[in-house]
Formats: structure tokens, C-alpha cells, sequence
């Protein structure tokens, strides 16, 4: 597990893209544990598209999904990486 230092640097793009005085959005308080928690949003930024976040050393590790899941097995879609997120 990495430490609370580590945890801080991997967010550092994503603080860096946001003004937290003008949108509720969390800065990334670290976790009080490590857990597997994963998240798919429909998020409805300058582009309709879904996020796809899945956990790993305390902060979730993100891809943007421009077309959406899809639900037939075996069908690929493009996943654009994107920066790590806090877990609030």
C-alpha cells in the first residue's frame, strides 16, 4: 500500500485542473483504508460520456468512455485515461 505522501502526489493533475472554491467537487482527503470499490458514471461534461473509476491505492484510477459501456459481450470500446480522482 502506498503511503499518505504518494496517496497526495497522484492527485496532483486533478487538483491542479480544478478551482475547489467554486465547485463542491472533494480535493482527496486519504482514505482511512484500501478498499475495491469501482464506480461507472454518466457524466455530462462538455461531452456526453461515461467515466469508468476503479480503486487502487486509494485514489481511483480513471478512464473516459466516449461511446458508453457496452452491454453485448465481446464488443470493444475506446477508454481515453484520465487523471487519478479522490475517493469522495
Amino acid at each position: 500500500m502506498k503511503s499518505r505522501a504518494s496517496h497526495g502526489s497522484t492527485l496532483d493533475p486533478y487538483r491542479r485542473q480544478r478551482d475547489f472554491a467554486r465547485t463542491p467537487e472533494p480535493n482527496g482527503t486519504p482514505p482511512p483504508q484500501a478498499g475495491a470499490r469501482y464506480a461507472v458514471q454518466k457524466h455530462a461534461a462538455r461531452r456526453l460520456h461515461y467515466d469508468l473509476r476503479l480503486e487502487l491505492d486509494g485514489v481511483l484510477k480513471s478512464w473516459a468512455l466516449t461511446r458508453g459501456p457496452s452491454l453485448a459481450a465481446g464488443k470493444k470500446r475506446l477508454a481515453i485515461r484520465t487523471e487519478d480522482h479522490p475517493l469522495e
